[in-house]
């Protein structure tokens, strides 16, 4: 065995993804908030590059130690780690629909998420799915895992990072043709594999620039690194309105300016946390490491509170009370995400060590 493959400033990285998310699912309703809640959405684009980079970093540590990629223990390993806690939450969303309203979901849409093709159901319905909406990311991930393997196992680094390349000008042509359409940007282009695959493809290369190398920055160059690349963030929401639900808010010009922020506003947040020596609260990294019960259980709280089954519920209480009802989601997020993990997840990592060649974060 390798030696183990792990990043725990990564970890924090996680936790600032999820909780960019979670404040974009807040029901606040100020002026000044909508800007943050729009750009909290971007945090999935973290998510997205975070896997990426990961992902090959592995692959192509994997492919130096064996000389090839074994492309069905990637797959044992992935359905390991996404499938079960992911079928488990879907399953809870479709049993709930009976007994609360705002979880409803469709048999159609529902064998949609079950052959991962989620995102494709917003696309074409809608924001339907209440508390089960966040898995159309998970559709998107695994949709990339489809080509990574084989690429890392059969394509040189050039050729590697030539595929990437590609995949950056493919989502700016989708951008381009969704943009003299009239379409609802969070729906048709948030949801859109071909966008977002730009973030898998620059994790990829950020993995392939920087195998073998460790990034070498200070910590006051990181700050502002991360401050500019939050404020593009800002700028791609303020301005060019990517996360609008009103149809034709956004046109080509406007999509293609602001997701080109955005992907780079993320890379400069990546950077300014890669390799950073900064002491971080172990707190955090705990956080970071359930971060992905913490992404797909945090809605079902945030609709447990601010959106009652009944008008008899004691749960409206909260409509008064925003903040109090925002730590509350959030304490019952962490509860529950840490049994999930304890309880279920992390018998299951262990089993997926098996099927390991380079260690990761231990289980």
């Amino acid at each position: 065995m390798s030696k183990r493959f792990y990043r725990p400033e990564l970890d924090a990285l996680r936790f600032f993804a999820f909780a960019c998310i979670f404040c974009a699912h807040m029901p606040l309703t100020a002026h000044w908030y909508q800007l943050i809640r729009e750009s909290g959405t971007d945090g999935m684009c973290m998510f997205f590059m975070l896997s990426a980079y990961l992902i090959v970093s592995i692959l192509l540590r994997e492919r130096e130690a064996t000389g090839t990629v074994n492309w069905k223990a990637f797959a044992i390993r992935r359905i390991l780690r996404i499938w079960p806690l992911y079928f488990a939450v879907l399953f809870l969303g479709v049993a709930l629909r009976r007994f609360w309203p705002n979880s409803y979901i469709t048999p159609r849409a529902v064998i949609g998420f079950c052959i991962l093709l989620g995102n494709l159901v917003i696309s074409r319905r809608g924001w339907i799915m209440g508390p089960l909406a966040p898995l159309w990311s998970l559709s998107v991930e695994e949709q990339f895992y489809l080509g990574v393997p084989m690429m890392a196992r059969t394509c040189s680094r050039r050729t590697m990072a030539t595929i990437c390349g590609v995949t950056i000008i493919v989502a700016y042509i989708t951008l381009f043709s969704l943009g003299s359409k009239n379409i609802i940007p969070v729906q048709q282009v948030w949801t859109n594999s071909f966008v977002q695959f730009q973030f898998f493809a620059v994790g990829c290369l950020l993995a392939l620039w920087m195998h073998g190398r460790q990034l070498r920055l200070s910590s006051p160059f990181r700050i502002m690194l991360a401050a500019a690349g939050i404020a593009q963030w800002l700028v791609a929401n303020g301005v060019f309105h990517l996360h609008s639900y009103q149809m034709g808010a956004a046109n080509r010009f406007q999509l293609m300016c602001g997701y080109a922020l955005l992907l780079v506003g993320t890379t400069m947040i990546f950077l300014a946390v890669i390799n950073a020596k900064w002491r971080i609260p172990h707190a955090i990294i705990y956080l970071g490491k359930i971060s992905y019960g913490l992404y797909v259980f945090h809605a079902f709280f945030v609709y447990l509170i601010f959106y009652p089954m009944n008008e008899s519920s004691p749960m409206h209480y909260f409509q008064s009370h925003k903040v109090v009802g925002i730590v509350l989601s959030f304490c019952l997020t962490v509860a529950a995400s840490a049994l999930s993990y304890h309880f279920f997840e992390r018998p299951i990592l262990k089993f997926k060590e098996r099927f390991e060649t380079i260690h990761t974060r231990p289980a």
